[in-house]
């Protein structure tokens, strides 16, 4: 057989056939791609137009509303007008997701706090007492269709009682079951007054299992040992049958164990059953902390806030609880942080 030789030829380019002893010689265009200085130029600029332009949106995040775009609408296509916009979306939603940068301040963790993630038509409070001529204890409960407290067909869970039952009789007055916590009260005295539909336990939520011994002292000079347990939420509802119990409204007032519970629970998903949470958030440690580390402390506990909104929680109230103990002295600065405060958050959407 003869050897033979294949040529091809691309528009614009040459090329030259090489031949091999015996076998096919087949001869392909080569293309060379050139980096010209101005090419790299233009990407130089655009990268840092992008740099830029972010820069500018975290200095100045109004940027992003849609009012400041107006002047686009007269020289700019329909088309170019819906992906601007669609960018705008994308931006926005990034700069939700990086809502957890570092606080610059002291006061920029509670100012998120007091921010409202979500709304309630239909807001009631239940229970609290006076205390140094402010209201201590009460509840805030939502009665929005859907994540509302039905009256005859409710489940509260209540963990830190003390010596005030004032939310668990109202609320039970509502017409639900309610499941009553707290390993430092005498448990007869709170027994004795409650109804059928009240339950109490002398346990406590952490996250371990474990025994707690409290000295009681009343007015009259007596004392009083008090032996509790603490466990965990899901052998809590496992030892009372109630694995597949939804959960209507969880109460937490567990005297700053909050940021030892909440990881727990996120981390195992204990949570799906919850529609409104209520907390009483502590973060009176601050107080006593070394100067250097107050923002850490602070950025730690909001990680753990934040976890709640990725299981859907949204926070519709904040309430600060104004006691001269709790006050934080902002240094350099004649003004002070209340360091306890009252949260809600409502899981919207369906429950399981």
């Amino acid at each position: 057989m003869t050897s033979s030789t294949l040529t091809a030829t691309a528009p614009g380019l040459s090329t030259t056939p090489r031949e091999e002893v015996g076998e096919p010689v087949v001869n392909m265009a080569r293309m060379q791609l050139r980096v010209t200085p101005l090419a790299l130029y233009l990407l130089a600029l655009a990268c840092y137009s992008t740099i830029m332009f972010l820069s500018t949106l975290d200095s100045d995040p109004a940027l992003l509303e849609p009012g400041h775009l107006g002047h686009y609408h007269q020289d700019t296509q329909h088309s170019d007008l819906q992906q601007l916009n669609s960018t705008i979306r994308n931006l926005r939603a990034f700069r939700r997701r990086m809502s957890h940068w570092r606080l610059r301040q002291v006061e920029d963790f509670y100012s998120r706090m007091e921010i409202q993630e979500t709304t309630c038509s239909k807001m009631i409070s239940l229970g609290g007492t006076s205390c140094r001529r402010a209201v201590d204890n009460e509840k805030y409960v939502c009665l929005d269709q859907d994540v509302a407290i039905t009256p005859g067909n409710c489940t509260v869970y209540s963990f830190g009682i003390g010596h005030d039952t004032t939310f668990d009789d109202q609320v039970n007055n509502f017409g639900c079951q309610v499941f009553m916590f707290d390993p430092t009260v005498n448990q007869d005295t709170i027994r004795r007054t409650n109804n059928k539909n009240q339950h109490f336990y002398l346990l406590g939520l952490d996250a371990s299992n474990y025994n707690l011994s409290v000295d009681l002292k009343y007015t009259d000079n007596k004392t009083e040992t008090i032996v509790g347990e603490l466990d965990t939420f899901d052998s809590i509802r496992s030892r009372l049958g109630h694995q597949h119990l939804p959960v209507h409204y969880l109460k937490l007032d567990i005297e700053n164990s909050e940021w030892r519970v909440l990881p727990y629970m996120l981390e195992r998903g204990l949570l799906h059953s919850v529609k409104q949470l209520a907390i009483e958030v502590h973060t009176l440690d601050i107080i006593s902390a070394p100067q250097h580390r107050v923002l850490e402390m602070l950025e730690g506990y909001l990680q753990v806030l934040q976890g709640l909104r990725k299981e859907g929680f949204l926070r519709v109230s904040y309430r600060p609880t104004v006691v001269l103990e709790t006050l934080y002295h902002v240094p350099g600065k004649n003004r002070t942080i209340p360091t306890c405060f009252e949260v809600l958050y409502l899981r919207r959407g369906s429950v399981s």
